[in-house]
This record gives structure tokens, C-alpha cells and sequence, in this order.
């Protein structure tokens, strides 16, 4: 019964961050968290089609990539006492740019009418690429958040009319 009762924690190991106790491991919460939190928010936005895969995005393409790139291949480290690695981090930024190219054709195809700038994709994935190789803890919940916003900021940004950013002072 015993044996039983260890297997879950020693099977979870190896995936759970340092800092989490026994009793609750934050970080699969807030993995959940930060692929759940941007469809929820954008629930009835049909204007920005990439912003409910933010959390997907960066997290389930993103953070994989560059885990499993930096860990293989990674040589420059970002800090002297951090695991993270400038070419994992380039990584998770190619690799996000490559899923959106597949799939931005793919919301147009079902109808979506996609208005999606290169640039505010390149934009807010190099921002988050940074924050999470910056982040130390809570990362899962918080750079899908930063993703999405940037996202949203930019669509937004393009809403403001010519006229009102090119009035001249008196």
C-alpha cells in the first residue's frame, strides 16, 4: 500500500519547479491556468482570432520548444546562475511564428476574417520569449496573460483613427 501511495509523488518529480511543497504543486495549476485563462477572456471576440491560442501558443508550442531545444542544445545561458538558454529562448520564438503561419490560414479557412499583423505576433512573442526566460516562478499562469494582451493592444491600437494620431497642434 505503501509503494501505491509514493508512486504519484515520485512519478511527478522530475516535471514539478523546485519551490512547490508536497501537499500542492502550483505549477500544473497554473499551466492549466495559462492555456485556459486567454480562451476564456476572449469568449465572443470573433475580431482577434490568435488571441484565444495565446495560452496554446506560448506555453504548449513556446515553452515546450524552447525547454527541450535549450536543454539539447542550449550553450549561452541568459544568467550565470539560471538554466535558461538564448537559443532556447530563440526557439520558442521561431517555433510560435512557424505555428501561427500554419495556423492563420487555417482560421481563414473556416471563415475567420484574419487581420493579424506579422509584426504584433513578432512583437508580443519576443516580449513574452524574454519574460519567460526572466520569470521564476508562476511563468505558466502569467506569460499567456502578457501574449494576449499584447495581442489585444495591438488590435486595438489599430482601431484609433488616422485623424485622431495626426492632429497638429495650434
Amino acid at each position: 500500500m505503501t509503494v501505491l501511495l509514493c508512486f504519484p509523488a515520485r512519478a511527478w518529480a522530475p516535471v514539478t519547479d523546485p519551490p512547490s511543497d508536497d501537499l500542492l504543486i502550483v505549477s500544473h495549476f497554473s499551466l492549466l491556468l495559462g492555456c485556459a485563462l486567454p480562451i476564456w477572456l476572449s469568449f465572443g471576440n470573433n475580431d482577434r482570432p490568435l488571441s484565444p491560442f495565446s495560452g496554446i501558443l506560448s506555453l504548449g508550442i513556446g515553452d515546450t520548444m524552447a525547454s527541450v531545444v535549450g536543454h539539447k542544445y542550449g550553450v549561452l545561458r541568459w544568467s550565470k546562475t539560471g538554466k535558461k538558454t538564448i537559443e532556447g529562448t530563440a526557439a520558442g520564438i521561431t517555433y510560435v511564428l512557424a505555428a501561427c503561419s500554419v495556423l492563420l490560414p487555417l482560421l481563414a479557412s473556416t471563415g475567420y476574417i484574419v487581420t493579424e499583423h506579422w509584426i504584433s505576433i513578432l512583437v508580443a512573442m519576443i516580449v513574452s520569449g524574454l519574460l519567460e526566460a526572466y520569470t521564476a516562478q508562476l511563468g505558466n499562469a502569467f506569460i499567456p496573460l502578457v501574449f494576449y494582451s499584447l495581442l489585444c493592444l495591438y488590435k486595438c491600437l489599430q482601431k484609433i483613427p488616422r485623424s485622431f494620431c495626426d492632429l497638429k497642434p495650434r
